[in-house]
């Protein structure tokens, strides 16, 4: 049984209770008033009789009833008391039947993610069969040259749909997760001006980039690295819409792949800092020789320490499987979720301790 289905049962218990604990107040509260009436009643006849003996039976018949009255009020109380915790329990298990809600959506959506990949990985390795050659280019490794490192860095954020919030009422509201990718890029450009070769590495930034704008950078400034920030799925990245339009537009990694392709010089590395983007490496290595996803969802904070932490190194000269590994062990010491979501995969002819991105001149 589903966990949110689990707590919909516990929910209609706790309401069934509130409903019993509700009638039994309203009896003990009648019982402690018409106790109450009757030893006024009594006081009020002891007060008017001229017989001791009959006063000391009423005041007497007046202070059973007013026990009544106290064991009843008690009683109310105690149902009070279970009526506040009852409601505060429905309360935490309504929030966390919402949370629920999220986790199997999410889990839902993982697995039709995966089902779709299973499905167009299948279509792909017929198409695969029934061609003689492959429809992406195969890039070989270059060595570095001693030239400035080309950064081109773009960063995407249309709005996207990621969480879903029951209200008291039942309805749930869906609301779009904005990513903090300006302050990504500020904190990057910022460790690049504090590293020993800062001079070495030129970073070109496109916000709010669409394919197109990806393919321009491509062709203006034949960059040595392709990085991108924003929302992705294990299907493919969600960029800006060309037409200008609020809704993002899908670009599959089979196709991110063709693109990165399609110039003289690919990119030697592709930084893929988006959420599941690691599902994307098989068909991006047919054109990029190395490529550092996300294995899974990765919130801002960590986001920005890996990307600012990962540059720092690159333009310290350090090896990428030495930048890669900064920028986990900054995570880490930043007591960051996700220092485990940073993967490097490469072709078996790429050595990631021996590939050094920046060439510092010789010191003479």
């Amino acid at each position: 049984m589903a966990r949110s289905d689990t707590l919909r049962r516990e929910i209609v218990t706790l309401e069934s209770k509130i409903s019993s604990y509700t009638k039994d107040l309203s009896k003990y509260q009648d019982a402690a008033n018409k106790a109450t009436a009757a030893a006024n009643k009594k006081r009020n006849e002891a007060l008017k009789t001229k017989s001791d003996s009959t006063r000391r039976m009423t005041i007497s018949a007046a202070e059973r009833e007013e026990k009544k009255a106290a064991d009843s009020l008690k009683k109310v109380g105690e149902i009070q008391s279970k009526i506040v915790a009852t409601n505060k329990s429905i309360n935490s298990k309504r929030t966390s039947l919402a949370s629920a809600l999220r986790n199997e959506q999410r889990a839902k959506d993982r697995e039709d993610v995966k089902r779709r990949q299973t499905e167009k990985n299948h279509v792909r390795e017929i198409a695969r069969l029934a061609k003689p050659t492959s429809i992406i280019r195969y890039v070989p490794v270059q060595a570095p040259k001693p030239e400035p490192l080309r950064v081109l860095y773009l960063t995407a954020n249309p709005d996207f749909v990621e969480t879903t919030k029951m209200n008291p009422d039942g309805s749930v509201e869906s609301t779009g997760t904005w990513l903090r990718v300006d302050q990504e890029v500020r904190q990057v450009k910022d460790m690049l001006k504090r590293s020993k070769y800062r001079d070495l590495v030129s970073l070109e930034h496109l916000p709010a980039a669409t394919s197109m704008d990806l393919l321009d950078g491509l062709n203006e400034h034949r960059p040595h690295v392709v990085h991108f920030s924003g929302h992705a799925n294990a299907l493919g990245l969600h960029m800006e819409n060309d037409q200008g339009t609020i809704e993002g537009s899908s670009l599959d990694f089979d196709l991110l792949a063709r693109l990165l392709g399609s110039t003289d010089e690919p990119p030697r590395l592709l930084v893929l800092n988006a959420c599941e983007s690691l599902a994307g490496a098989d068909d991006l290595l047919q054109t990029v020789p190395t490529v550092i996803a996300m294995s899974d969802s990765i919130n801002d904070a960590s986001a920005v320490v890996f990307a600012s932490r990962f540059y720092a190194a690159i333009a310290s000269a350090q090896s990428v499987a030495s930048c890669l590994a900064q920028a986990k062990a900054a995570m880490e010491a930043a007591s960051l979720d996700g220092s485990h979501l940073p993967e490097a995969r490469c072709r078996e002819d790429v050595d990631l301790s021996n590939l050094v991105l920046v060439k510092p001149p010789l010191e003479g």
